[in-house]
């Protein structure tokens, strides 16, 4: 059964169980998700399991075909390739806007959730978990900053369905950032000059490829 939440529908709770699910590994890529197991697991209808079911499709994650049922997504080293490409030109373009065009509200808001976000990554024993979902709102809060809803909904359809897997950064060389990276982002972006918050991101997306 799942908790009571006055604050959430049944639905909403469903989803959000199952995209942690999903994200974290529990559901692992190509798993089918069997709907009556899934009624019976949280104690609902079949009509709320298809409501949440719904909206992890449309965030990317699962996938519905006709006589083979939901399954999570499994993506190709290409599509995952494909992934970062789409990802980077977002948060590429989300940074040169926000130079141009940012309000100091924007900046202050920004900067201290960037701090949290140093923190919480330069601790001794992170919970990897919830790092990464603090780091995927931080950038999309650089996007929803920019006023394109557009920007901050296709940045997390593909940032998360980048989470269904770790073959692609398993793949690459990566190394630390510095320890107040997205301090930085922000602050290069309070100088408002748009070059510079597109070379700062592309050091965030690239970072190891900088280093020798």
């Amino acid at each position: 059964m799942i908790p009571v939440d006055t604050f959430q529908t049944k639905s909403s709770q469903i989803y959000a169980a199952l995209k942690i699910d999903i994200t974290s590994g529990v559901y692992r890529p190509g798993l089918h998700l069997v709907r009556r197991d899934l009624v019976k697991r949280f104690g609902v209808s079949l009509s709320i399991v298809n409501e949440a079911l719904g909206r992890l499709g449309n965030d990317g994650l699962v996938e519905t075909k006709e006589m083979y049922g939901t399954r999570v997504v499994a993506l190709s080293t290409e599509m995952l390739r494909e992934e970062f490409v789409l990802r980077e030109a977002i948060e590429r373009h989300v940074v040169r806007l926000l130079a141009e065009s940012g309000t100091e509200d924007n900046f202050e808001e920004l900067l201290a959730e960037a701090q949290i976000v140093d923190r919480s990554i330069a601790e001794k024993n992170p919970d990897e978990a919830d790092v990464t979902m603090k780091h995927l709102e931080f950038h999309l809060q650089l996007a929803r900053a920019t006023g394109y809803a557009a920007l901050e909904e296709t940045l997390m359809r593909s940032s998360m369905r980048a989470l269904l897997t770790t073959r692609w950064m398993k793949n690459q060389r990566r190394l630390p950032h510095p320890v107040d990276f997205h301090e930085q982002l922000v602050r290069v972006l309070m100088d408002r000059i748009p070059a510079l918050a597109d070379q700062k991101m592309k050091e965030h997306l690239h970072f190891a490829d900088s280093v020798d």
